[in-house]
């Protein structure tokens, strides 16, 4: 598994590609970089190319990187496959997770991502080789089990063997002659740790049928599985035994192979999941406990939904696992969950799993924080409100009124006033103040240009401070400590205070001037219609 690695490299910008090409080449002689510049040539390239690797950009024109793995999964739905993109986000990465991705890796400036990119694309062919090739071992191998039958041990009730199957022999590497009429405890495993003696006991008291999984008392060094029955009349026993010693090394492989997953499954910024078709929770990574206060993974897999959360969330989570498994298609909903945060909402994306057989094994979903997103939307629909409320106002004073209203009710601003100019001077016109020892400057000097709303006002342009007692202004009130003074352009200043440090953010800014500048808008037309009323 050591030969030559032939990589596709699809990316719709050419230097791109022949960059990527000479770095991976002169990272590691093994890899062969083949590239193409869209996602249908790349299609066409694996259908007349034996490739090992593919590696895609994320923002192509036509198709993205993602409509490009679903398009190579229908085909190729093993094929390692590297999302390998300047375009980082969680959705992105969620996506490409979902949609079967081997690795996502984001674009740097620096050419190390070209070593990353070499190492990933090895270790990713290397292990999908190793997979091949112990598939097509194992398939062998239950095509040779379809021919036996299970080795079979008959004991009396002191442990003497009376009977055994050829199967028997073969496994232990004893003759009959070394087992018929031998005590299993005395002469067969004599001096080894009896594992599977005290099942046998237990059998024999208790009559009940036992299967256990244990390391041969014959053999050590292998794994079998064994059905203990105890005879019709009670006096002895049966035993149906198999090696399982491939099964246990698949067993610690895949251990191994999760681990590695769950490392790759923490670094990913959505919370991310697997349940089986009973609602059992397989995997999980660091997001998902931290966003349902889960302490340790122990304590959620391997466990029904309903074992770990409360009876509405078990709920909702098997309805979703129903939907999905029943239709075979992903499903996509936004999603309120209470955490230590208070109530978050997300984009949840589900989607089912398949096996070779074309059947739903499990399902994997992701969730993306999108809170900060619904906020937005949010507050641009109310301000869209309130632009048609200032656009309907027949005077200035009810644009003054709902400015102020907006900015508390709207964007959650504590103490906000509206000053227009009269003369040399601001005036204070409207205001909502929130506190009873709240207070502005009812007048404030445009010459003296002391205070940051003549200085807003005089520069026409907005001024932010995240801290008052940082600058040389002495405030209204010694409290304040953040401001934010918008110009209404000739009209007059917006202002908005706050007691805490650092309180205005970009998105308050924007908002803030948005809303402002449709109050500037109509002050205007409401300006020039009193001109023209004062000609006439």
């Amino acid at each position: 598994m050591s030969g030559p690695i032939r990589a596709l490299h699809v990316d719709d910008d050419p230097d791109s590609t022949d960059l990527t090409a000479t770095f991976l080449e002169r990272e590691n002689e093994r890899l062969d970089v083949v590239s193409e510049t869209s996602a249908e040539d790349g299609l066409r390239r694996l259908a007349e190319t034996d490739i090992d690797c593919v590696v895609s950009d994320y923002d192509m024109p036509g198709r993205t990187g993602i409509d490009f793995l679903n398009a190579v999964r229908e085909e190729y739905p093993d094929l390692p496959f590297i999302l390998f993109t300047g375009k980082g986000s969680e959705e992105v990465a969620a996506d490409a997770i979902s949609a079967g991705a081997t690795d996502y890796i984001q674009k740097e400036t620096s050419t190390s991502q070209f070593t990353v990119l070499a190492n990933r694309i090895t270790n990713t062919v290397e292990q999908y080789r190793a997979r091949r090739q112990s598939e097509r071992a194992n398939r062998r191998r239950r095509q040779t089990l379809t021919r036996i039958t299970d080795g079979f041990v008959e004991m009396n009730a002191e442990f003497t063997v009376t009977d055994v199957n050829e199967q028997t022999v073969a496994l232990t590497g004893l003759a009959r002659e070394e087992l018929i009429g031998k005590n299993y405890r005395d002469d067969i495993v004599a001096g080894q740790p009896n594992t599977a003696f005290a099942e046998y006991k237990r059998v024999l008291e208790t009559g009940e049928m036992r299967t256990i999984e244990a390391r041969s008392d014959i053999n050590p060094n292998r794994w079998v599985e064994e059905r203990i029955f105890p005879t019709e009349d009670g006096d002895g026993l049966y035993i149906y035994f198999q090696d399982i010693t491939e099964r246990k090394r698949r067993e610690r492989e895949l251990e191994a192979q999760t681990r590695r997953l769950q490392g790759v499954l923490d670094s990913v910024q959505a919370a991310l999941w697997m349940r089986d078709t009973d609602s059992n929770l397989v995997l999980l990574n660091q997001n998902f406990r931290e966003l349902f206060g889960i302490e340790n993974e122990r304590d959620a897999i391997g466990k029904r939904v309903d074992e770990v959360f409360d009876e509405a969330r078990a709920a909702q989570f098997r309805a979703i696992d129903e939907r999905v498994l029943s239709t075979g298609e992903p499903l996509e909903r936004e999603d309120e969950v209470e955490t230590t945060r208070g109530t978050r909402v997300h984009l949840v994306r589900v989607t089912p799993i398949f096996d070779d057989d074309g059947a739903v094994f499990a399902t994997v979903g992701a969730a993306v924080d999108i809170t900060a997103r619904k906020e937005r939307e949010r507050t641009l629909t109310a301000l869209h409100e309130a632009a048609q409320k200032i656009e309907q106002s027949s005077d200035e004073g009810m644009v003054y009124e709902t400015l102020v209203e907006t900015a508390e009710n709207v964007l959650n601003f504590d103490l906000v006033a509206v000053d227009v100019r009269r003369g040399e001077y601001l005036i204070q016109e409207a205001w909502k103040l929130n506190s009873r020892d709240a207070e502005f400057f009812e007048r404030t000097s445009l010459e003296a240009n002391e205070t940051f709303a003549a200085r807003a006002y005089n520069r026409q342009e907005t001024i932010v401070i995240d801290d008052l007692r940082a600058t040389e202004v002495t405030p209204a009130v010694p409290d304040y400590r953040s401001v934010m003074t918008v110009p209404i352009g000739t009209f007059g200043t917006f202002q908005a205070v706050f007691s805490e440090v650092g309180a205005f953010d970009d998105s308050d800014q924007e908002f803030a001037e948005l809303l402002v500048d449709h109050a500037r808008v109509k002050l205007a037309q409401l300006d020039s219609a009193a001109d023209a009323d004062r000609e006439q």
